[in-house]
């Protein structure tokens, strides 16, 4: 096991060697590091290839496929265009359930031990074409900054195929893409993500709904007090991507800054790719507010649909690019959504970045 100190905290984890061309993976249980000073601590997720994966890559690339392109291959557009929206598992329902009979609050105050995150965008190898129109429906060209940093994510967890939103984050390792902690696992009770993929630009108004290929992760990172206890303030996870054509992912599209601390008040830009009516899951839709304060999460008037989850909540937002500051997680509504929530990003993001930006 190798160890990372992160302030005063330890953290352990396995070192990660990614199974090429092997026969299918079988779920393995999550790593986990060593706990917090709160119990909490930052946990690996499985990254297994399902055996339909592997044989799908199999008929199209041979018996020496890579994981990789085995995720890419099962990933047909008809099974993309059956995906469904996580919000509609069982595990979300069930989470959320838990959560409103609790009362639906929660009196732990933001925790400011370490020093605040503040890590500026960068452009990366396809540069900045400029602004573009804002609407509802930004219609941003695939090749503009927003667009090809903010992806559709395909995964299957229980036994379904569903989809969540994510956005490509800079980090020193040039390999990361945030989006919701039940984005890559259900909770409590139930599965790990597999076959997790990131579509960058996804749009099917395009002959090609995919302009920038697939994307697929290597690791997978959240909260422990996510898995074991469905604890929406937690409600926050990283994918480490794989490089594609030895380029990795931030390097090639750019990516979005990261600030924590900001305060419960902030004006904020919410991507996502809302599946449900009005919507139909194909194209990246914004809205924009301000946040207000939520127990200890925050939330914003916006009525993107099931589907957005996991999509990026961005401050000083240009046009081009701005600082993730929140991720969608829970909705008031599923048939007419007016509100989404986000938990507080405070050191409970602060570190989740820390510990995987290097990855």
């Amino acid at each position: 096991m190798r160890a990372r100190t992160i302030g005063a905290r330890r953290l352990t984890y396995p070192i990660l060697a990614l199974a090429l061309a092997l026969p299918p993976l079988a779920v393995s249980q999550p790593a986990q590091a060593a706990p917090h000073a709160d119990g909490d601590s930052i946990r690996q997720v499985s990254t297994a290839v399902s055996a339909e994966a592997w044989a799908a890559g199999r008929q199209l690339h041979g018996a020496q496929v890579t994981a990789h392109a085995a995720i890419e291959a099962y990933w047909t557009p008809e099974r993309m265009r059956n995906a469904k929206p996580v919000e509609e598992s069982p595990a979300y329902k069930a989470a959320a359930r838990r959560f409103a009979e609790s009362g639906g609050t929660s009196s732990a105050a933001p925790t400011n031990r370490s020093k605040p995150v503040n890590v500026p965008p960068v452009a990366g190898l396809m540069g900045a074409p400029g602004n573009s129109t804002q609407a509802i429906n930004p219609n941003l060209g695939s090749n503009h900054p927003t667009a090809r940093t903010n992806g559709k994510v395909f995964f299957n967890m229980d036994g379904g195929s569903w989809v969540c939103s994510g956005s490509v984050i800079n980090s020193v390792g040039y390999n990361t893409v945030w989006t919701a902690g039940h984005c890559i696992h259900g909770g409590p009770g139930s599965s790990l993500a597999t076959n997790w993929s990131f579509v960058p630009a996804y749009d099917d108004d395009l002959a090609n709904p995919r302009p920038h290929g697939t994307w697929t992760a290597r690791e997978l990172w959240t909260w422990s007090s996510w898995i074991d206890s469905s604890n929406w303030e937690a409600d926050m996870a990283v994918a480490i991507m794989n490089t594609r054509n030895g380029v990795h992912i931030v390097n090639q599209f750019g990516g979005h800054g990261f600030r924590t601390h900001q305060g419960f008040t902030v004006g904020i830009n919410n991507f996502g790719y809302p599946s449900d009516a009005p919507f139909d899951g194909g194209n990246l839709m914004r809205c924009s507010g301000n946040s207000t304060k939520s127990g200890a999460r925050i939330r914003i008037n916006c009525d993107l649909t099931a589907g957005a989850s996991g999509g990026p909540w961005l401050i000083n937002w240009d046009g081009n690019w701005g600082y993730l500051n929140g991720v969608n997680s829970t909705l008031n509504s599923y048939a007419a959504p007016t509100l989404w929530w986000s938990p507080y990003f405070d050191d409970t993001a602060s570190d989740l970045y820390t510990f995987t930006a290097p990855r």
